[in-house]
């Protein structure tokens, strides 16, 4: 509240605003990619070094050291929308999103510590130095560099919009409707959510599969997180990255409306969009196969036939290999996964009743 009135007296400097835009995206991300992906949900192995530059980065954001949030959130997961639930979005919009914090019934349990926290020792020595880490990554450091204004714009501007932003994550990504993989509980996806959050908008998904990597699994799914956690892979300061199977995914959708005891509109909305998405996707898989399929009987066929498809493909792929045709042998395995993908797809839309 004091920034506004010293930056019209004082004036903002260039080296302030970038100084809290450089923390708010390394403070937040260091939350989403270290204390949520990493951290609680133990979704890809990080690098020690990494881990404690995730550690250090996340204590810019004062949300509590990676335990203290962890025990919450994984409360949160065990227990959603009960009373156990830290922040249930059942009992309203603003508790959810930060009432819990003064309204809080029950201190964080620290007596049940996961093994894989307990375990983890830079989680353990951050959780003991927390609040003095705090102080000098968010006040001591923007203080230095740039006074006054630091104090203000980087450490306090900033954090507060940190906060709301993380808490969104609890308030507003349990308000939607769009609840396509578990639509029996609040958390709902929201694409628009994921650019002010660092991808973590794709929330429905995420509860269904809390231990992928990623929040949001399409190619064109706005998730920097998922991307920063991709290229720490690539340059060795991530392993072991888990990523739930398309096949996987989509049995536990359709099942997911199958057992659906809800509104019959909802339901309604379920069959449609599950439907119409998979019925694209058909036709995307029988599209390949028709176009890489000409490999394998010398020629386009007018009709597609899988069964005549796989006994070709069989018998093609030992030549194959006896030539060591490696582009073919590729194209071939290329073929069984489009083959495999596009039957799961028709038993799919074979489970889906015909009306909602």
């Amino acid at each position: 509240m004091a920034w506004p009135f010293y930056a019209y007296y004082a004036g903002v400097t260039a080296t302030e605003i970038v100084l809290a835009v450089a923390y708010f995206l390394i403070s937040g991300m260091a939350i989403t990619v270290g204390y949520h992906r990493l951290i609680s949900h133990r979704a890809y192995k990080a690098h020690p070094v990494a881990e404690a530059l995730l550690l250090i980065a996340a204590s810019a954001a004062w949300q509590g050291s990676a335990l203290e949030w962890s025990l919450d959130h994984i409360q949160h997961h065990s227990h959603i929308d009960t009373d156990k639930d830290p922040y249930n979005r059942r009992r309203g919009f603003f508790y959810a999103h930060m009432g819990w914090l003064f309204r809080r019934e029950s201190p964080t349990n620290y007596q049940r510590i996961p093994h894989f926290l307990k375990n983890d020792r830079l989680v353990m020595l951050q959780h003991k130095v927390y609040v003095p880490l705090a102080i000098l990554v968010s006040i001591v450091i923007p203080v230095a560099l740039c006074g006054w204004g630091g104090l203000l714009l980087v450490g306090g501007v900033r954090i507060v919009a940190t906060h709301h932003t993380t808490w969104f994550i609890n308030s507003w990504a349990h308000s939607g409707t769009k609840r396509p993989y578990n639509p029996d509980v609040t958390a709902a996806d929201n694409w628009f959510l994921a650019l002010l959050t660092f991808g973590e908008g794709f929330h429905n998904y995420h509860h269904t599969f809390p231990n992928d990597y990623r929040n949001g699994i399409s190619a064109m799914a706005f998730d920097p997180s998922k991307w920063t956690i991709w290229l720490m892979s690539k340059i060795g300061a991530a392993t072991d990255l888990k990523r739930t199977s398309p096949e996987t995914i989509w049995e536990r959708r359709v099942r997911a409306i199958l057992t659906y005891q809800g509104s019959q509109s909802t339901r309604a909305d379920l069959v449609e969009n599950a439907r119409r998405t998979l019925e694209r996707l058909t036709r995307r898989s029988e599209a390949k196969i028709a176009s890489l399929s000409a490999i394998v009987h010398d020629h386009t066929p007018a009709a597609l036939d899988l069964a005549e498809l796989r006994q070709r493909l069989s018998a093609r792929v030992e030549e194959w290999r006896r030539e060591r045709d490696k582009r073919s042998l590729r194209r071939a395995r290329r073929i069984e996964e489009l083959i495999e993908q596009l039957t799961m797809y028709r038993d799919l839309l074979a489970k889906l009743p015909a009306t909602a």
